[in-house]
């Protein structure tokens, strides 16, 4: 049998949904031969100013489509994919009312395919990631038959890899990405919300690290980065202690941008986008990705990546158009 995990190699983290196919290496347990086959999840499309592949520190590689498939295995629960092609929103349900709005196995499958999917939409503005809008948990996690499928430190590890891969794609998307926290984001599900741009929380919200009390610590890329939203002194605090964030609280310590009322958070929080989306489609992406360069690269290859974005809006259409406006009012 394939083992799900290969030796660390060094492969450059996806960044701003768009590369060229690249190949992963798939070792045999048995004989160490190596398989070569170009992952889909992998593909990206050649955007004047989204190639970004190669500027990215090392990532370990696993077999992904061994673990795809041991993932699908363990169903339960449900992601939904929405795209309005007009507004160039789109929305992501976490869905498992059983089990709290944990995530299954099947449904990590479901996030990375749908992640793939938003790679490819050329027309995305913005994205509204939400649980039950209705429910008490927006997401509490891994699911509990899915963490006792992984027996074993190697099999947690390249569950993690898994979740760290998609969520870190997530997190690089050209769309300006939002979490509408209505109930509860536990464990997993607050590791989940950190890979928005935004958090916002309905006023009986809780987020919690709570993955000390579990005997663990946060897997999915959660821990990086709330260090980067809070600071090390607060994640510190919150993941140490596992202790539960009430909305104002969140609020204070910027872990959440803004507490949302009334009982249409989805409703809510395409409201509270309009005002960062009201640009054309290439202006709106391309900002997107001026922060996402600045924020994961060197300062000399951020201010390059600028440079280039930058040229690729010059006299493009969007320019042209407020040129023209501001120069039939005087």
């Amino acid at each position: 049998m394939r083992s799900r995990l290969l030796q660390l190699r060094p492969l450059a983290a996806p960044l701003l949904g768009s590369f060229r196919p690249r190949p992963i290496h798939y070792q045999t347990e048995s004989s160490g031969i190596k398989l070569s086959e170009t992952s889909n999840s992998h593909y990206m499309d050649q955007r004047r100013n989204t190639a970004l592949a190669n500027e990215f520190e090392p990532r370990e590689v696993f077999n992904e489509r061994a673990e795809r498939l041991h993932l699908k295995e363990l169903n339960g629960g449900s992601l939904h994919l929405s795209k309005n092609e007009e507004t160039g929103m789109a929305t992501i349900a976490i869905s498992n009312p059983k089990c709290a709005n944990a995530m299954s196995g099947s449904m990590m499958v479901d996030l990375a395919d749908i992640v793939a999917d938003l790679e490819k939409w050329q027309r995305g503005k913005a994205l509204i990631l939400h649980g039950d809008p209705n429910g008490k948990h927006f997401c509490s996690g891994a699911d509990l038959k899915t963490a006792d499928a992984m027996s074993s430190p190697q099999a947690g590890v390249v569950m993690c890899l898994f979740m760290q891969n998609t969520l870190s794609r997530l997190q690089q998307l050209p769309l300006i990405s939002v979490a509408a926290v209505s109930g509860n984001a536990i464990g997993g599900g607050a590791e989940i919300i950190t890979a928005c741009d935004f958090r916002l929380v309905s006023p009986s919200s809780v987020i919690q690290f709570i993955h000390a009390r579990m005997g663990l610590s946060p897997g999915w890329g959660g821990g990086t980065r709330l260090v980067r939203l809070v600071g090390p002194q607060t994640a510190l605090k919150l993941m140490a202690s596992g202790e539960a964030v009430p909305a104002a609280e969140a609020l204070g310590l910027s872990l959440a941008d803004d507490v949302i009322e009334g009982d249409d958070v989805i409703e809510q929080a395409s409201d509270w986008l309009d005002r960062y989306t009201g640009q054309s489609v290439e202006v709106v992406r391309s900002i997107k990705n001026v922060v996402t360069a600045a924020s994961q690269l060197s300062l000399d290859k951020a201010l390059s990546k600028e440079k280039d974005i930058f040229g690729g809006l010059w006299k493009g259409p969007a320019n042209k158009a407020a040129i023209a406006r501001a120069l039939s009012k005087n």
